[in-house]
C-alpha cells in the first residue's frame, strides 16, 4: 500500500512535508482523523468529544474479534492522555493490519464493520470546538494532541495569542526560574529510578529516561526561558543526579548491612573517591548508571531540544495546516463493493 492509495481509499488530504507523511479527512463522514501508514498498518486517529472508558474500548474490540471479515485485521486502540503529545486524551486509533491483502478490498470489507458498531456502541465524532466549547465548526485542525473540528475565528485568535505570551516570554523571562524549576523536576524524576534500583534490586534503567523530561517539564512549568541552555543544563543534571543515585543507594545499603558502622552520606561520597574501592567495587554499577541516564537523554532528545522559538514556529504550522471543512471530500467510499446488512449513515453531527 502507498500513501497515494491511502489517498484514494479516504478522500483525505496530506498536510505537511515529513518523511513519514500523514493526512487529514472526515473518516466515516464525521470523525476528524488523522491517517498514517506504518510498515503495513494503516493507522487513523480519530477525535471524539469525550473519553472513551476501558469498557467501551473492550467491547467494542471484542465485536470487531467476533467478526471475520475484521479478526486479527482491524482493532481500536484507547489513548493514553498525560503526555505532551497525548493531551486531552479524547480520540482513539483505529488500526487495519494490511498484511499480503489486497488494500482496496480489505478497507471496503472492514471499515464499514467498524462504522456499524462504533455506532451501535453509542460512539459519536466530536462535534464541540474545543476552544471555545461550541458545538460547531468549519475547520479540521491538529489541536491538543489530536484531529478536531474548530472555529478558523477561534484557531487563529489561539494561534496570535499563544505566540504572543512565548514572544513575552522571551523577552521577559530569564533562566533563573527555568534552573530552579529544573533541579526540582530533575530531583523528582530520580525518585523511581532511586527506588528501583535500591527496593527491587534489579536495574530497571527505562526509569533513568524520566530523569531528562522531570527536568525539562520543570523548567518548563517555572516558567523559564527556552533556549539551547536548558538543553545543556538538562544533560549535565541528568549525568549528575545518574551519579547521585548510585551513591544515595550505595549508601542506604551500606547503612542496611552494617548499622553498627552508622555510616554518613559524606562517608559514602568518599569511598567513590578511593581509586582502590572505586575501581573493585563501585565502578561497574556507576557507569551503568551513566550509560542508562545517557539513553534516558536520548530518548528524550526531541523534547529537550524545544526552545521557544520551536513552539512559536508549531503554533504558526497548526494554523497553516488547517483544512476548511468546505474543501474536504465527504462521503463513504469503501461501500463501494461491500455488503452490509445495516446502510451507511452519516456520522456528519453538528458541522
Amino acid at each position: 500500500m502507498t500513501f497515494e492509495e491511502m489517498l484514494q481509499l479516504t478522500g483525505f488530504q496530506q498536510v505537511g512535508e515529513d518523511e513519514m507523511p500523514i493526512a487529514r479527512g472526515l473518516l466515516f463522514g464525521g470523525f476528524p482523523a488523522e491517517m498514517s501508514l506504518l510498515k503495513k498498518q494503516l493507522v487513523f486517529v480519530c477525535g471524539v468529544d469525550e473519553q472513551l472508558d476501558s469498557q467501551k474500548y473492550k467491547a467494542i474490540r471484542q465485536r470487531l474479534n467476533d467478526d471475520e471479515r475484521t479478526k486479527s485485521k482491524l482493532t481500536v486502540i484507547p489513548s493514553i492522555p498525560g503526555d505532551e503529545s497525548n493531551k486531552s486524551g479524547k480520540f482513539f486509533v483505529v488500526s487495519l493490519t494490511v498484511g499480503k491483502d489486497d488494500p482496496r478490498a480489505l478497507y471496503q470489507q472492514a471499515m464499514p464493520v467498524l462504522d456499524a458498531v462504533l455506532r451501535e456502541e453509542g460512539i459519536v465524532p466530536q462535534s464541540r470546538c474545543p476552544i471555545c466549547d461550541i458545538v460547531g465548526g468549519d475547520t479540521l485542525a491538529y489541536f491538543d494532541g489530536r484531529p478536531a473540528i474548530v472555529h478558523m475565528g477561534c484557531l487563529r485568535r489561539w494561534k496570535d495569542e499563544g505566540q504572543e505570551a512565548l514572544e513575552l516570554k522571551q523577552y521577559n523571562s530569564g533562566h533563573l526560574r527555568g534552573v530552579i524549576g529544573g533541579l526540582i523536576g530533575g530531583a523528582v524524576g530520580s525518585v523511581p529510578a532511586l527506588l528501583a534500583v535500591h527496593l527491587i534490586d534489579f536495574f530497571v534503567g527505562i526509569l533513568f529516561a524520566i530523569i531528562p523530561m522531570g527536568i525539562y517539564y520543570g523548567w518548563k512549568l517555572f516558567g523559564g526561558k527556552l533556549s539551547r541552555v536548558t538543553t545543556v543544563f538538562t544533560i549535565s543534571y541528568t549525568v549528575v543526579l545518574a551519579v547521585i543515585v548510585e551513591v544515595v543507594d550505595t549508601w542506604m545499603r551500606l547503612r542496611a548491612e552494617f548499622p553498627t558502622w552508622n555510616v554518613t552520606l559524606y562517608e559514602t561520597v568518599g569511598l567513590y573517591l578511593d581509586p582502590q574501592i572505586f575501581t573493585q567495587d563501585l565502578m561497574g554499577s556507576l557507569i551503568i548508571s551513566v550509560i542508562f541516564s545517557g539513553i534516558g537523554v536520548f530518548f528524550a532528545w526531541r523534547l529537550i531540544t524545544r526552545t521557544d522559538q520551536h513552539e512559536i514556529a508549531e503554533l504558526q504550522i497548526i494554523f497553516d495546516e488547517a483544512i476548511p471543512l468546505s474543501t474536504i471530500v465527504h462521503g463513504h467510499q469503501y461501500y463501494q463493493h461491500a455488503t452490509m446488512d445495516d446502510p451507511p449513515v452519516d456520522h456528519n453531527i453538528g458541522l
